[in-house]
């Protein structure tokens, strides 16, 4: 649920703030350290994020999904790494004197941040996503997906038993996040668990919020395409089971649901 970061900012983050205050690098490039799962370990437990923190869920480009504990609840542990980008390019790496540089942690807490309040968003509007826990710095926790330690599989990998039901209800979820504003941006079978057969939408680092009214018609150029694209992923992996839909009319329906000037009120969302 809702918390405010600030109490749960380890003194390590606040020193590599400081740090990257004073070489003029905040908010934009910074040395690489290597994650380990004791550096993880660490830092969740002083952030008061988990007691514990005992292996890997998942890694991907940019972030490490961890298996915690808080005492003996089980939770996913959400880490936002440094990691190289394409930014650091050869000029600036020169001028910086060589070595492998990366997004701040400044960055990489802001991109955690923005997922952590998304998901809160979608949780309180009743859509499937893993209850949001706790947020603090490049890392947050939420209900950990599985059973007896052994993560839901994702949509990909699930055998399905009734696929047309789960269509359904994969494409009222999608529905369901437009009318709070929010366009996943990255949806399909690999972002989905399946779990006690039924799918839970995970992953939010892309989304597109438009609660804004402000420019809401300039973002949803671009998001248009965004949904269908996510929608279309959802479509053509059905295909298999023999169902068939025109991803097209459902972009168009969903969007109807909501006008440019709809104002969004967080406490409708309230469970």
């Amino acid at each position: 649920m809702p918390n405010n970061p600030a109490p749960y900012i380890s003194k390590r983050s606040l020193a590599q703030r400081e740090m990257s205050k004073g070489d003029g690098q905040r908010g934009r490039l910074t040395d690489l350290p290597e994650i380990t799962l004791a550096s993880v370990q660490t830092d969740a437990i002083d952030s008061k994020l988990a007691t514990d923190v005992t292996g890997i869920i998942s890694a991907g480009k940019e972030a490490t999904v961890f298996y915690a504990l808080w005492r003996d609840f089980p939770l996913a542990l959400k880490v936002y790494r440094l990691h190289a980008t394409p930014h650091a390019k050869s000029g600036k790496r020169k001028k910086m004197g060589g070595g492998k540089r990366g997004f701040s942690q400044d960055i990489m807490s802001y991109w955690a941040s923005r997922e952590f309040w998304i998901l809160d968003r979608a949780f309180r509007a009743g859509i499937d996503v893993p209850t949001p826990a706790q947020h603090a710095d490049n890392m947050f926790t939420a209900r950990f997906l599985g059973d007896n330690g052994t993560p839901a599989p994702l949509l990909k990998d699930a055998t399905i038993e009734h696929p047309n039901r789960l269509f359904g209800a994969i494409i009222d979820q999608i529905f369901a996040l437009y009318r709070t504003f929010i366009i996943h941006g990255d949806l399909s079978s690999f972002n989905i668990l399946y779990f006690q057969k039924e799918p839970w939408i995970i992953d939010f680092p892309q989304a597109i919020d438009f609660a804004s009214r402000p420019g809401r018609h300039r973002v949803l150029e671009q998001g248009r395409q965004i949904l269908l694209r996510d929608i279309t992923n959802i479509v053509k992996f059905f295909e298999r089971y023999g169902i068939t839909a025109e991803a097209e009319a459902l972009c168009v329906e969903c969007m109807e649901q909501v006008d440019l000037h709809d104002s969004f009120n967080p406490k409708t969302l309230i469970r």
